[in-house]
């Protein structure tokens, strides 16, 4: 299965209809817009579906709402696992509270996305969370590590063979945590996105729009 895997799109659609990959769906990991608005964050994700169906968390700056919101070719996965293909998909929106007052639309603290991560089963194969894990895709101005340790526990605890992630722009890269292979595709909003090959094995390669 072929996956586009996007992230931080922040209202770019232009950057969206850039895009040009044969996939079999899209996964997204939230921060739609930065206006905050389901009608805005939802005309992000159409023009996703315009590539695949879309399968998607919201990001801190998304509003609330959009966790439950659906339409033809778009389903949420917030606190939620759904079959994809051979493929189980589940994961987790928002993120911890941010320095930032304009960004903490969508938030939660630690102990309450570890209530929510518990009760995501089955495991998902794809693991989709905004927050990357601690320690790993999450450092801010290269140094300083700000991921989620819950969503840490939760795939050292399960180890999905792909973890999905965004909010920390200048963290794109691909790593391991265990063995599940862990991706920020960068924002999108730059261009940068990620196609993933998924089949026993995870390959993934970061992309850039032309």
């Amino acid at each position: 299965m072929r996956l586009l895997i996007v992230a931080d799109v922040h209202d770019a659609v232009e950057m969206v209809k850039r895009i040009r990959e044969s996939v079999d769906a899209v996964i997204a990991a939230g921060d739609f817009t930065y206006r905050g608005t389901l009608e805005t964050s939802a005309a992000v994700l159409h023009a996703l579906a315009e590539l695949g169906p879309v399968y998607f968390v919201p990001g801190n700056c998304d509003p609330p709402q959009l966790a439950d919101y659906t339409a033809d070719g778009v389903y949420p996965l917030h606190s939620r696992v759904v079959q994809l293909g051979p493929f189980r998909v589940g994961g987790v929106g928002g993120s911890t509270p941010t320095p930032f007052p304009y960004a903490n639309l969508f938030v939660m603290g630690e102990g309450e996305f570890e209530a929510l991560l518990r009760g995501l089963s089955p495991t998902p194969h794809v693991f989709v969370s905004h927050d990357p894990p601690r320690g790993h895709l999450d450092r801010v101005g290269g140094v300083r590590p700000v991921g989620n340790l819950a969503v840490r526990r939760y795939i050292e605890e399960r180890q999905p063979l792909l973890s999905i992630h965004g909010h920390i722009h200048e963290d794109r890269g691909v790593d391991l945590l265990g063995d599940t292979v862990l991706v920020n595709p960068g924002p999108l909003k730059e261009g940068y996105y990620a196609v993933a090959e998924l089949d026993r094995t995870v390959k993934v390669e970061l992309k850039r729009v032309r």
